[in-house]
């Protein structure tokens, strides 16, 4: 059991202990009240007051300090909470042996009876509610099953018997199954948190992995799948609202060369900075900087029209080119340039996503025709 689903059962075995005190101690009022009135004529009535008072103060000191621990179980130890309930079920259970002594030895047998019935209903039900402490069950069983295993050893032979039924019910069978009960619960509760535990991590694993299958491994912004998803949710958004929609393409220029003078990761290196650049220019939430493809970038930007979409792509160029990376081989700047197409369309449904790509990769082929290290944007169809 690892430490923090201990802690949790810890905690919960202590809130089911609180719960249960709070739900025994109006039937336990109930059951003092009945007795008294039932057994009323055998022994004297202030006799019978002072024990009803003992027990209203003492359920009522327990039902108020038990519900004002609930709203601080986090900040107590489980220990000092079980100790504190061990302490008003001895004092309960004591109270109840006095009850015991003051009414079965004046009793006709018939009532003596139905007082031992009563007494080991009331410490079975005691037992159950309190498995989940192994002390506050002896708090409970110790001082009203002594007196009663006590009182009837001094009564005649049959009443000797009886006291050693008693014996072997309340020590092995009532024993036992309190330990199994309590066995059950934690065993329960342990797979409840670790389940809960489990379902935790899997949920941070599941959602680890949705990312990192949306992000490209080396540059840390958007794939190709995920930015080919992304175009057809932003195509079909901007179709309903009647926006347009605008995408730079970026190809590094001779970034091949770059690779083969400089190795492999400077040209990783050269990747991860411009694709930093790229992220540094999103303006919107909705806007999308994503890896299209070797050295090919491209910036999604929804509700952008091409004036916009141009500015951008500017800024794009210009922030690569400041980023003043070498590039020995390059054939028209002694550092790492970028050649950008830009494309806008407004959706209808005589087009599709697929024609703003071409358009924006047919711009990205006239920048670099052109002389590279520049932004062409795409004249053809309905431009925003």
């Amino acid at each position: 059991m690892t430490p923090n689903v201990a802690k949790q059962v810890r905690q919960a075995v202590t809130a089911q202990l609180c719960e249960h005190v709070l739900f025994s101690v109006p039937f336990l009022l109930l059951v003092a009240l009945s007795w008294g009135l039932m057994f009323y004529p055998y022994v004297a009535p202030q006799h019978t007051l002072l024990w009803l008072f003992g027990n209203l103060i003492v359920l009522a000191l327990r039902w108020g300090h038990v519900k004002w621990r609930q709203g601080h179980l986090h900040l107590v130890q489980h220990q000092r909470v079980e100790h504190e309930i061990f302490i008003g079920v001895t004092c309960t259970s004591i109270i109840w042996s006095m009850g015991m002594l003051l009414y079965l030895d004046v009793l006709p047998p018939s009532h003596r009876a139905a007082l031992i019935i009563l007494s080991c209903l009331l410490l079975t039900g005691g037992s159950i509610l309190l498995i989940g402490s192994r002390r506050c069950f002896y708090g409970l069983i110790s001082p009203l099953g002594l007196t009663m295993l006590l009182v009837l050893w001094q009564g005649g032979d049959q009443e000797r018997i009886l006291s050693c039924i008693l014996a072997g019910y309340l020590l092995l069978f009532l024993s036992a199954l309190v330990r199994r009960l309590r066995r059950e619960q934690l065993t329960s509760l342990y797979h409840r948190f670790t389940n809960a535990d489990l379902v935790a991590e899997l949920r941070s694993v599941s959602e680890h992995l949705q990312l990192a299958s949306r992000l490209d491994g080396l540059t840390g912004i958007a794939n190709r799948a995920h930015f080919d998803h992304s175009l057809e949710r932003a195509w079909r958004r901007c179709y309903r609202a009647k926006a347009p929609l605008s995408l730079i393409l970026l190809d590094v220029d001779y970034f091949k060369q770059f690779n083969d003078h400089y190795g492999h990761q400077w040209g990783d290196e050269c990747l991860q900075q411009v694709a930093a650049a790229l992220a540094e220019a999103l303006r919107r939430e909705d806007d999308l900087a994503a890896r299209y493809g070797g050295e090919e970038f491209a910036l999604l930007l929804p509700a952008t029209g091409q004036q916009g979409a141009w500015q951008i792509a500017e800024q794009v160029r210009q922030r690569i080119k400041d980023l003043a990376i070498p590039h020995a081989r390059s054939r028209i700047a002694s550092v790492v340039t970028g050649s950008i197409g830009v494309a806008t369309l407004v959706p209808d449904e005589s087009m599709s996503a697929g024609e703003l790509v071409q358009k924006a990769d047919a711009a990205l082929y006239q920048a670099k025709h052109n002389g590279r290290d520049r932004v062409e944007a795409a004249l053809q169809g309905r431009a925003a």
